[in-house]
C-alpha cells in the first residue's frame, strides 16, 4: 500500500497543471508515516463546480462520514484503514464513493518507502521518480463535522493501485503501489464531471517502471534524522533483492 512518504520543496515553487498555477511554499518532511494521523499537503478545488486548484494541508485519512465524533474515529481504525483507498473498487468504497464524483485530490510527494518481503526479513526501499523531483498522487477528499465538539476536519486517503513490474518485486506481498499522475493526467484527474470509466481509468493508472528508481535504506528510517540515506544490506546480493 502507501503509509510512509515524504516531500521536499526547497524554495516557494510554481506548479503548472493544465492552464492553472499554483504556489507552493516551501515544504521538507523527509518522512511521515500515515497512522500518525497528521496533516499533509494537497492541491484541491474548494467548489468542484468552479474549477480553481489551491494548496492546503488536510488530515491524512479519509474519516468516513458516518464517524460522529472523535471516539468513533478511534473505534472505526480497530476495524479497517482509511489513509489508502484501492483505485479497481473506488467507486463502490463505502468510505470515498460519496466524495469521488466531486471531491478528488491530488497528494504532493517527493518518495515513498515500501517493505520487501525476503524470509523472514522486512527490507524498507526508498522509492521516487528518475527526472522529477515533485509528483502528484491520486487522492479524494471530504469535510468531516465533528457532531460533538462541531469541529470541522478536512481529511483525504491516497488512491492506490496494482503495483507494477518494479514495485511488484519491492512491495512482494500485496504488490500495491500509489496512483501517480504525471501533469496532463493530474490536470484531468481534478477536473469537474469526469465521468465514472474517466476515474476508473485515472485511480487505476500503474506509472511505469522506467520512470521510476528505488534503493534499500536503514530499517530504522523512520527514526533518522535523513531517512533517505542509502543502506547497503550485506546478507542480501543485489540479485537476491530482486528474486
Amino acid at each position: 500500500m502507501c503509509y510512509v512518504i515524504g516531500v521536499k520543496v526547497p524554495k516557494k515553487k510554481t506548479l503548472k497543471i493544465g492552464d492553472k498555477n499554483i504556489d507552493i511554499e516551501p515544504i521538507d518532511i523527509p518522512v511521515q508515516s500515515g497512522f500518525s494521523y497528521s496533516n499533509w499537503p494537497v492541491l484541491f478545488n474548494l467548489e468542484a463546480s468552479k474549477p480553481s486548484l489551491q494548496a492546503g494541508l488536510m488530515h491524512w485519512e479519509l474519516i468516513p462520514h458516518w464517524v460522529g465524533n472523535e471516539k468513533e474515529l478511534n473505534e472505526s481504525r480497530k476495524k479497517y484503514t482509511t489513509l489508502n483507498i484501492k483505485g479497481e473498487t473506488i467507486l463502490t468504497n463505502k468510505v470515498a464513493e460519496p466524495f469521488i464524483l466531486n471531491n478528488r485530490c491530488l497528494v504532493l510527494a517527493s518518495h515513498f518507502f515500501e517493505w520487501q518481503q525476503i524470509e523472514k526479513e522486512k527490507i524498507p526501499h526508498c522509492i521516487s521518480l528518475q527526472n522529477e523531483n515533485l509528483f502528484y498522487i491520486a487522492g479524494v477528499w471530504n469535510t468531516w463535522t465533528n457532531r460533538q465538539t462541531g469541529e470541522v476536519t478536512p481529511s483525504f486517503g491516497i488512491i492506490t493501485t496494482v503495483a507494477n513490474e518494479m514495485m511488484s518485486k519491492i512491495h512482494n506481498v500485496k504488490k500495491r503501489m500509489p496512483t501517480i499522475l504525471d501533469s496532463a493526467m493530474a490536470d484531468k484527474w481534478m477536473s469537474p464531471h469526469l465521468s465514472e470509466k474517466e476515474i476508473t481509468s485515472l485511480a487505476t493508472h500503474q506509472l511505469e517502471t522506467h520512470k521510476m528508481k528505488s534503493f534499500t535504506v536503514a530499517k530504522n528510517f523512520q527514526q533518522s534524522n535523513d531517512p533517505i540515506v542509502p543502506f547497503n544490506y550485506q546478507l542480501y546480493t543485489p540479485q537476491s533483492l530482486f528474486l
